[in-house]
């Protein structure tokens, strides 16, 4: 089992101008490295993606279709491979308990209400989570304003001491 912990990747832009673009590429890199982090805590046993509807980047639509990812989750339809629609802060996924290797939710928490449940779920299905959240360093991530909730640092790790099997990426 893995330990939680918090990957800090990224820092502070200087350049208000380039602010935009230097998030977008950091949030990028973060996703990719977080997605082949899933792959490796999978261990072949299959990866379930949550937060995967149209509305995603481009990057979330290729981590989508990629043959780990055995479903795809999003309260929005789509024409993802093995896609389920599901409120996934209010309704119980529809998996046994431990039934994939990994859970991966990249940019989800921050847009729910009751990221609690959805964290639980995460957590009974798989062996292991992984969550990416926006740094909290970036204000793009405070003034977005679909984002219900905002995680500190401290909230980060208070996070992995709570769920030990949780690697959270910002």
């Amino acid at each position: 089992m893995v330990k939680g912990m918090v990957v800090l990747l990224g820092g502070i832009v200087a350049a208000v101008g380039a602010y935009a673009t230097c998030d977008l590429l950091h949030v990028t890199s973060i996703k990719a490295a977080a997605f082949e982090h899933t792959r490796q805590l999978s261990n072949g046993k299959g990866i379930i993606n949550l937060g995967a509807g149209p509305h995603r980047t481009y990057q979330a639509s290729v981590i989508a279709k990629q043959p780990e990812v055995s479903a795809n989750i999003d309260v929005v339809a789509n024409g993802l491979p093995h896609f389920l629609q599901l409120d996934i802060e209010r309704e119980t996924l529809p998996f046994s308990d431990k039934q994939f290797g990994c859970a991966f939710a990249s940019h989800v928490l921050e847009h729910l209400d009751n990221w609690q449940f959805a964290l639980d779920e995460m957590v009974r299905i798989a062996d292991n989570v992984v969550v990416v959240l926006p740094d909290p360093l970036y204000i793009s991530g405070w003034l977005w304003p679909e984002h219900r909730q905002h995680f500190s640092r401290d909230d980060m790790e208070r996070l992995v001491e709570f769920y030990p099997n949780l690697v959270v990426y910002c």
